[in-house]
C-alpha cells in the first residue's frame, strides 16, 4: 500500500536457484542504491540450502537498511517462483530482476519516476549484458515491439539511442508493474530458459489499457551465470526449442483478435521465426545441417501444435474479451 505521505511503495521481487554469489551481488547493488526499495522478497527453493544459509549469513553481516523478505517455494520453475514471489509483494510497484542483475545506483529512483504519470503501468528498461570483459551491445532503433503477425522483437540489452518509449513489452531482467494490473504468471507456459512470461505478463497489462514504457536509462548490469535444472543457455536445445515455440505461439494466441490469429498461425508454421523454426526455415537450412534442422524443425512443430491444444483448453474463466 502506499505510505502515510500517499507515496508509491516499491517492492523488488527476485528469485534465484543455486547461484548464491550471484544473488549477493545482486542485493549489495540494489541496497547501494540512491533510492532504497521499501522491500526486497528473494524466492529461494526448499531444496537449496546453500542458497538459505549463504543469504541467512549475508542478512546477518549486512543488516540491510530495507525489508529483505526470504521466501521459500518448493515447486520447480520460475513461474512457481515468481508467483510465490507476488504473494508475498507487498509494494504498489512490484520490480523484477535477475539474481545475476546488479541494478545500477539510480535504477529503482529513474523506474519511480515514471509512475508519476497515472496511465503507466509498467516500466522496464535496458540489461547490459556482459560477456567477460566485453559488453554484448549493437545499435537499436526498435525496442520491444510486436507485429501485427506476430514477430517479436526485442532488443532490450541493445544500445538505443532515443528517450523513453511506449513499448509493447517488457524484460524480465528488468521490468516493473503496478500490483494491482498484475495476475498471476501464467502456469500454461512451458518452463524453459527463455519461457516468455515476460512477454505474457506484459501483454496482460497491456490488455488492461495500461501504458508500458522503456526507457534506456533504468539500467541494470547482466553477468549470465549457469542455469540449473530444466534451464539452459543452449538457444539450438531441442528442449528449448519446443518450450519457446509453444510459448511463443500460445501467447500469440491469448491477445490476437481471431483474424490476427490465422495470419499468425500460417506465419508460424510456413515461416517461423529464430530458432522456431516453420517450413521455410527448415528447408532454408536443409543444405547447410539435414539431420540438425530436421530435428529442430520437429521440435518447434510439437511445440507449437501444443500450444494450440493449450490455448483451447484453457478454462473460459480465463479466456479474454476477444474470445467471448
Amino acid at each position: 500500500m502506499a505510505d502515510s505521505m500517499g507515496k508509491l511503495t516499491f517492492t523488488v521481487l527476485v528469485p534465484s536457484y543455486r547461484r548464491p554469489q550471484s544473488l549477493q551481488r545482486c542485493l549489495a547493488g540494489l541496497l547501494a542504491g540512491t533510492r532504497l526499495p521499501d522491500e526486497v522478497v528473494v524466492v529461494l527453493r526448499d531444496e537449496d540450502a546453500e542458497s538459505q544459509e549463504q543469504l541467512r549469513q549475508w542478512l546477518d553481516h549486512n543488516q540491510p537498511a530495507c525489508r529483505v523478505q526470504p521466501t521459500i517455494v518448493s515447486e520447480p520453475g520460475q513461474i512457481a517462483a515468481m508467483n510465490r514471489g507476488l504473494q508475498a509483494a507487498r509494494g504498489d510497484v512490484v520490480c523484477f530482476t535477475d539474481d545475476d542483475c546488479v541494478p545500477q545506483r539510480d535504477w529503482l529512483e529513474r523506474l519511480a519516476e515514471h509512475y508519476q504519470r497515472e496511465d503507466v503501468a509498467g516500466v522496464g528498461g535496458r540489461d547490459v549484458v556482459h560477456r567477460g570483459t566485453e559488453i554484448v551491445s549493437q545499435p537499436a532503433t526498435v525496442v520491444g515491439k510486436i507485429t501485427w503477425w506476430g514477430r517479436i522483437i526485442g532488443n532490450h540489452h541493445y544500445e538505443f539511442k532515443g528517450g523513453p518509449i511506449e513499448v509493447d513489452h517488457l524484460k524480465g531482467a528488468n521490468m516493473s508493474f503496478r500490483r494491482n494490473m498484475l495476475r498471476e504468471f501464467d502456469v500454461n507456459l512451458a518452463s524453459g530458459s527463455s519461457c516468455l512470461n515476460d512477454t505474457d505478463m506484459s501483454l496482460g497489462v497491456r490488455q488492461q489499457g495500461g501504458k508500458l514504457i522503456y526507457d534506456p536509462q533504468v539500467i541494470v548490469d547482466h553477468y549470465p551465470a549457469p542455469r540449473f535444472g530444466k534451464s539452459t543457455r543452449q538457444t539450438e536445445a531441442l528442449s528449448l526449442v519446443y518450450s519457446d515455440s509453444h510459448n511463443w505461439v500460445y501467447c500469440m494466441l491469448k491477445y490476437m483478435s481471431p483474424i490476427r490469429r490465422i495470419c499468425f498461425l500460417a506465419y508460424a508454421l510456413g515461416i517461423g521465426m529464430g530458432t522456431r523454426y516453420g517450413l521455410l526455415k527448415y528447408l532454408a537450412a536443409l543444405p547447410t545441417g539435414p539431420i540438425a534442422g530436421t530435428r529442430q524443425w520437429l521440435a518447434a512443430t510439437r511445440g507449437k501444435l501444443a500450444a494450440i491444444r493449450t490455448y483451447l483448453q484453457r478454462p473460459r474463466s480465463s479466456r479474454s474479451a476477444r474470445d467471448q
